[in-house]
């Protein structure tokens, strides 16, 4: 009997402790399991955190405004993914205009009555967008249906309406991602087509091609002149076109790319000229009037130094000036300036919003109203309407004040060679006492820039729950300070931004408030190729990496990505073609170091990336397994160059958490305990609230 009573009361005594286990009962109603589109390899079970830091806000984005009504047409979640919705006044409740899993990516107003509407979209994250019409019904239900007009096959990169009701003008690019090796059926090829939108069944008809090269930067006048870019073999020459059948006619002489930075967006102005922002007299971009006749670049305000990141220009020539948005030092400045009275310097608005980052300006086709979205640490994203005659500004979309709890602060340190670099720091809360763990995230581009916006919710939940230090470097080749500096990690150069991160270790390592010891180094895109590059280079100094959607080798990425973006990317990383830039770009690559990779690793990967294929991940993954190392590996097979779904995100921000809670925890005991970094891929853990 007493053997008895024993024995239950040792049952009695694991129930108990097992409700505070992940293996128990209780637990298991919060275990995460991966969506249906996602494959997890290594990764433990995981369970959802009962206290996040916060939710994963969506915000809206404001896309356009109808050209007659006050009414704004926006992207908003819906069904776990960006869906057109209309705003019909500041604070409505929008009401949706398409659905389904895959997001619509770009969409704007037929410009003259707006009868109808054309978005994009593509399928899985693949990129290869196609066009639809779409004609809104007059009730909420049901969606009316779209309507695609463009071809089947390829990809469309961008659109213009013409004007006077004459259609539209998009650029079409073949898809091949199977490397030219002097086989011409995967030249790229680009096509300039006209379709009309209200035509149905839609005829799309071609007019203009260029093999071998590509056309980029679509631009049309007020008065219908078509413009564009046509770069071949590196050259690149501007092209004017009209719509009578003729070829394109060169405007100006042939420039070099790299000098001329003609990658720079092209905007509408109101007569048969065209401004657009390019770095022509000055180290930043600035405003430019380009004469469609003359082929005449006439530059205006370059004497500001800070990056001219954006423009708006109103649709008709009515007296409303030029929006323009600079870059000062991360924080976007807005002013308004009329080139009729270039005595007058352009006057700065909006003074009362945070700093922060602002996004999508453009003028209402008839009314004096400038739309755009604003992000900042207080809030993720807001729509605005700013009256450019009574200066008021209306609020339309977005919460008033969110907090995200992020104070920014400047960190500044140098580089190997004393180049000065720059990043954003964010603190943990002053509850955490002594070093802390410290997470460095690495923007991708690289020509991007981390900037004072709001925090998504892993780094929020990092800083706030786990008490870790955010560091968001700008590594030399970020844009915003200047085409010198964006040029400084072309080619050859290419590790010297990763011995910017090394500086930025030497630099944790002096700070008494950040724990060297407990780094992990993370990054997508280019910002993942750093992230294994450091491992590569750093890991005795690192806890752990996380590559999302990043390059492993040089060679074989040059090769593989999608035809209409290799000779831009051959621009910035080498010709993987030419010998001796071959043999550098395998030194240097990860995957062919990855035995130097001896921290855990985490690689997350859409099957359908076009830019950064697929098999980048797989054969950096099998590499650093081979070599002992623990690798975790997610794969999404509806996604593409980001995680854009929501189930699949989710499933993201908790592996993310718990990969970086396991590689900083506590060093072994006195008792010799192995640190759970040891059991890295076998010993699930119910996230903490506090590390």
């Amino acid at each position: 009997m007493k053997k008895y009573q024993r024995t239950l009361q040792a049952w009695l005594v694991v129930l108990l402790l097992s409700a505070f286990t992940p293996g128990s009962l209780f637990a298991q109603e919060r275990r995460l399991e991966p969506g249906p589109s996602l494959i997890a390899e290594g990764i433990p079970t995981l369970f959802k955190t009962s206290q996040p830091a916060a939710k994963e806000f969506v915000s809206a984005r404001f896309v356009d405004w109808h050209p007659l009504r006050r009414e704004m047409l926006v992207l908003a979640q819906a069904g776990g993914s960006l869906q057109l919705h209309l705003l019909n006044a500041p604070g409505a409740k929008p009401r949706a205009l398409t659905e389904g899993r895959d997001a619509v990516a770009q969409a704007s107003w037929e410009p003259e009555r707006g009868e109808y509407l054309v978005f994009s979209r593509d399928q899985g994250g693949d990129e290869a967008f196609q066009l639809y019409r779409l004609k809104p019904s007059a009730q909420a239900e049901p969606l009316a249906q779209p309507l695609r007009i463009s071809g089947a096959e390829g990809r469309v990169s961008d659109y213009q309406f013409l004007p006077q009701g004459r259609g539209l003008v998009y650029l079409w690019e073949r898809l091949n991602r199977q490397s030219e090796a002097g086989a011409k059926a995967a030249r790229p090829l680009s096509r300039l087509m006209w379709v009309d939108p209200a035509q149905a069944p839609p005829q799309p008809r071609e007019l203009a091609a260029v093999e071998g090269g590509r056309f980029t930067d679509l631009a049309v006048s007020s008065g219908g002149s078509i413009l564009i870019l046509r770069t071949v073999q590196g050259r690149s020459q501007l092209l004017r076109f009209e719509m009578d059948g003729k070829p394109g006619r060169p405007l100006g002489a042939a420039q070099d790319k790299a000098e001329e930075d003609v990658e720079q967006a092209l905007a509408l102005a109101p007569t048969d000229a065209l401004w657009r922002r390019q770095a022509l007299k000055s180290d930043y971009r600035h405003l430019v009037r380009l004469d469609l006749v003359s082929g005449q670049r006439q530059p205006w305000l370059s004497e500001m130094q800070s990056d001219l990141e954006a423009l708006a220009v109103p649709p008709r020539a009515d007296g409303r000036p030029l929006a323009l948005l600079n870059n000062e030092q991360g924080i976007s400045v807005l002013r308004l300036f009329d080139p009729l009275q270039a005595q007058t310097p352009p006057r700065r608005v909006l003074t009362q919003l945070p700093a922060g980052v602002t996004r999508n300006l453009r003028w209402h086709g008839t009314l004096p109203l400038l739309g755009f979205e604003h992000a900042s640490a207080q809030s993720p994203g807001r729509i605005y309407a700013y009256d450019s005659q009574t200066e008021e500004l209306q609020l339309w979309a977005g919460r008033q004040e969110v907090g995200s709890g992020a104070e920014y602060s400047s960190l500044q340190w140098k580089s190997f060679d004393g180049l000065q670099i720059s990043g954003l720091h964010i603190a943990p809360p002053a509850r955490f006492q002594g070093p802390r763990p410290v997470y460095i995230s690495i923007h991708g581009g690289p020509s991007s820039q981390s900037r004072p916006g709001y925090l998504n919710a892993t780094l929020r939940h990092l800083v706030e729950v786990m008490g870790m230090h955010v560091i968001l470097p700008n590594v030399r080749g970020s844009d915003g300070f200047g085409k010198k500096f964006l040029g400084l990690d072309n080619g050859r150069r290419r590790e010297d931004s990763v011995k910017d991160i090394s500086a930025l270790l030497d630099l944790i390592a002096s700070r008494s408030d950040m724990d060297a010891a407990k780094v992990v180094v993370a990054g997508g895109s280019y910002g993942g190729y750093m992230a294994l590059a450091v491992a590569v280079h750093e890991s005795k100094r690192i806890a752990g990496s996380i590559c999302r959607v990043g390059i492993a080798n040089f060679v074989s990425f040059l090769e593989n990505t999608e035809s209409y973006r290799r000779d831009n990317r051959r621009a910035e990383y080498g010709d993987e073609r030419e010998p001796k830039m071959r043999e550098f770009l395998q030194r240097i690559s990860p995957l062919n170091r990855a035995d130097a990779v001896k921290k855990p690793l985490f690689i997350v990967h859409g099957r359908n990336d076009p830019r950064v294929p697929y098999a980048e991940a797989q054969q950096m993954v099998q590499a650093v397994r081979a070599h002992g190392t623990p690798v975790w590996f997610l794969t999404a097979e509806d996604e593409g160059h980001s995680f854009t779904k929501a189930d699949n995100r989710d499933y993201l921000f908790q592996a993310t958490l718990e990969f970086v809670r396991r590689v900083t925890a506590a060093p072994p005991d006195a008792a010799g305990a192995k640190p759970e970094s040891d059991a890295l891929v076998k010993t699930p853990v119910v996230l903490a609230k506090d590390d």
